[in-house]
């Protein structure tokens, strides 16, 4: 009678407990970002230095993936070791293709002008007619490199051009030895090369094919399901990120560059040249389309995703 007496009154304290108190808070939602300390990623670097990712019951992890190539952070969505990654078109794309689920959650940066031409001082180039005959480095695989192609399509150039696989981290020092007369690249290589390269110049950019090179945020399938309280989060964090940078790309870059290592004049030159807005539209899905095919046309892509059935638009809402 006594054990049963002790039961009952133990009990009976919980319940107070409860009462008083409460129910027992559920632990917190972890929402892991993964990023390349690049100026394509402004707007989720400051937001996450400024505090602009929140949301109830969610705690946003940042995952740091250094200087590396944009394709880390799709590896890192579709290894499971983050939730959500901001990444260019080309990995975005090759997520989408991988064995595991994923969704589009918005476009937030990009435009017609994220590729550029840089031609060397000593190559003679003065004029786009001017690249017969010439050797222009490009990295093969990238969206880069099908801008490139539509590009020398379009002014008859194809057959007369030289294209060179280079990495992007090689393109400045194969440009300063001469090995190539011109560099196409997307951002900030040809900031780089500009401030790097006695002489060179911007020959033009790669406008005018039909394409935005859309900067993506990509989440697993999962994700998106169980929390979409959080990539709406991420959504409205990226959008302060993006009006931080229209408003005042100066001070951006220079807080920016502490993140990257990049030159702050570099980082703002670059902030002032890229279209920023946070969308998901017929737009970004036929530029995704557009370098989805080329990709498969040339063996890096097995089969085209349906992308636009992977582009939900309610988180841009």
């Amino acid at each position: 009678m006594r054990k049963l007496h002790a039961f009952f009154a133990a009990a009976l304290m919980c319940t107070i407990a409860v009462v008083l108190c409460g129910a027992p808070v559920s632990a917190e939602t972890t929402c892991r970002l993964a990023y390349t300390a690049k100026v394509q990623y402004a707007p989720q670097i400051l937001a996450l230095k400024k505090g602009w990712f929140s949301a109830p019951g969610v705690e946003f992890k940042a995952i740091d993936l250094g200087m590396s190539t944009g394709i880390a952070a799709a590896e890192a969505v579709v290894s499971g070791s983050a939730d959500v990654a901001v990444m260019g078109d080309v990995p975005a794309i090759i997520a989408l293709a991988s064995a595991r689920p994923c969704v589009l959650v918005c476009s937030y940066g990009g435009g017609e002008d994220m590729h550029s031409i840089i031609v060397s001082e000593k190559s003679g180039i003065k004029a786009i007619e001017d690249l017969t005959g010439k050797r222009i480095g490009v990295h093969f695989g990238s969206s880069t490199h099908g801008g490139i192609h539509r590009f020398l399509e379009k002014h008859g150039l194809s057959s007369s051009v030289k294209l060179v696989n280079t990495p992007q981290k090689n393109l400045v020092e194969a440009l300063i030895s001469g090995s190539i007369d011109a560099v196409a690249a997307s951002e900030p290589a040809p900031s780089l090369a500009l401030d790097k390269v006695p002489g060179s110049r911007l020959l033009t950019t790669l406008h005018g094919l039909g394409n935005d090179y859309p900067l993506m945020m990509v989440a697993t399938k999962s994700f998106a399901d169980a929390h979409p309280e959080a990539l709406k989060a991420l959504v409205e964090g990226t959008r302060k990120g993006v009006d931080y940078i229209k408003t005042d790309p100066d001070t951006a870059g220079t807080e920016l560059s502490a993140s990257t290592g990049t030159p702050a004049k570099v980082e703002q030159r670059t902030l002032r040249k890229l279209a920023w807005e946070v969308r998901l539209d017929d737009g970004i899905v036929a530029s995704l389309e557009q370098t989805a095919n080329f990709l498969n046309s040339i063996g890096r892509l097995k089969k085209v995703p349906d992308i636009r059935g992977m582009a939900p638009t309610d988180f841009v809402k």
